[in-house]
């Protein structure tokens, strides 16, 4: 008998925590909501406890000020985000290493190959995203690139682009990359602006939009001559 009186406050408790833990997660996704629709400026207490359906006590109970909010809604998107940021690595990591390291350096058919295939894979990735995660993006893009961010999540943003930016760079020293940092930073501002670009124009994106600009920037990487440019040998 004992024991069944003290089982009810451990069951009571843990469906207390069980509703507490879904009324966080529903505030940081009506974060993520708002932000995707207003911008990061656009977002307040009472704005999130309306996307979220939660009484507005909670977006103070749960966090200690709207910053805190926002920022630990970023720490959320981050872990959302991730999964596919790990999975266009991989498959390109993957394609690449098909080929021989030595094979991937030379100039000739291989790197025009994968230089193509690499292109495509690309483009087709931002057109996905743009087409089901749009709103992943519109939150990705406000913290990456807007204006005054608060420091703390200033910081956490420019860490989130810094692993991206490494991600990347190791692939284009597969490449035979002279500046992989460098060129991966500009790679991956390159497909920032394209998804942005497709977000505000409806699908179908042209060829010319993704797989043009995406292709030119790759030619850089790659080290491809102008004269063995898939435009070059085209004309």
């Amino acid at each position: 008998m004992n024991d069944n009186v003290s089982e009810q406050p451990r069951s009571s408790g843990r469906k207390l925590q069980r509703r507490g833990e879904e009324s966080r997660r529903k505030i940081l996704d009506a974060t993520l909501v708002l932000i995707a629709k207003r911008g990061l400026h656009g977002v307040t207490h009472r704005a999130i406890a309306a996307e979220a359906g939660v009484p507005l006590s909670l977006t103070t109970y749960f966090f200690s000020g709207l910053n805190d909010l926002i920022e630990q809604a970023f720490d959320h998107f981050v872990i959302a985000a991730a999964n596919d940021n790990i999975e266009i690595m991989h498959q390109l990591a993957a394609y690449l290493d098909t080929f021989p390291p030595e094979a991937l350096q030379q100039e000739g058919p291989i790197r025009q190959e994968v230089h193509g295939i690499v292109t495509s894979q690309l483009a087709n990735f931002i057109r996905q995203q743009a087409s089901t995660h749009s709103v992943g993006l519109a939150v990705e893009l406000n913290f990456l690139y807007l204006y005054r961010l608060d420091p703390p999540i200033r910081a956490k943003a420019q860490a989130y682009r810094a692993r991206l930016v490494a991600g990347i760079a190791e692939l284009a020293a597969k490449v035979g990359s002279l500046q992989p940092e460098i060129d991966a930073s500009l790679v991956l501002s390159v497909i920032h602006r394209l998804q942005f670009e497709c977000m505000n124009l409806p699908p179908p994106w042209p060829e010319s939009l993704l797989e043009g600009e995406i292709g030119r920037m790759l030619e850089l990487v790659f080290r491809i001559p102008e004269e063995e440019s898939p435009a070059a040998t085209a004309d």
